[in-house]
């Protein structure tokens, strides 16, 4: 299962690069893409001595394995709000192998009845719309990746991630989590 993960991480790491950064909604494609952009464009040319550094994104839908292995991944920007739905993000980086860490802080529209836990909690807003996490991600053939699930609870609307490499500007992905028809 771990060969299928690496593939299937490897596979997502060539879509970032052939159908560009799917990191936004309609609702604000602008700002986010381009500031996306401009962060992907300066990690371009950044030197690798300076740490990780994203050079791509895609965020879609996972499925998992119990174990939390890779089964599929598929580039979306809308999530159904489905219990246990798995989606996330997999960055592209200036790194091939080692460990990075990543603060990544998600914003949902309404405050969520719980907040699972994917990582070290860095702290919550006053509002509790807004976690942040301090992760650890190992490289896998110059990708990383992190995934949330949908829980009970949580709120059908408008959300943002933002995904902050080592000591780069945050990569964002803008998505909404819809009700199944």
């Amino acid at each position: 299962m771990k060969n299928l993960r690496h593939l299937l991480v490897l596979f997502a790491a060539v879509a970032c690069t052939h159908i560009g950064a799917q990191t936004t909604g309609a609702a604000s494609h602008g700002s986010i893409s381009e500031s996306n952009a401009a962060v992907f464009k300066a990690c371009a040319v950044a030197p690798t001595a300076n740490g990780a550094c994203p050079l791509d994104a895609v965020f879609g839908l996972f499925k998992l394995a119990l174990n939390n292995d890779v089964l599929d991944f598929k580039v979306s920007n809308t999530v159904p709000r489905a219990i246990n739905q798995n989606y996330g993000w997999i960055l592209k980086l200036n790194q091939k192998s080692g460990k990075v860490r990543v603060l990544e802080r998600v914003t949902l529209p309404e405050t969520p009845k719980t907040w699972g836990s994917g990582g070290q909690p860095y702290g919550t807003s006053a509002d509790r719309k807004t976690i942040s996490l301090d992760v650890t991600l190992t490289i896998y053939d110059g990708t990383i990746s992190k995934s949330w699930d949908v829980a009970d609870g949580d709120p059908a609307g408008h959300y943002l991630i933002s995904a902050y490499v080592e000591d780069s500007a945050p990569v964002q992905f803008e998505f909404d989590v819809i009700d199944p028809k």
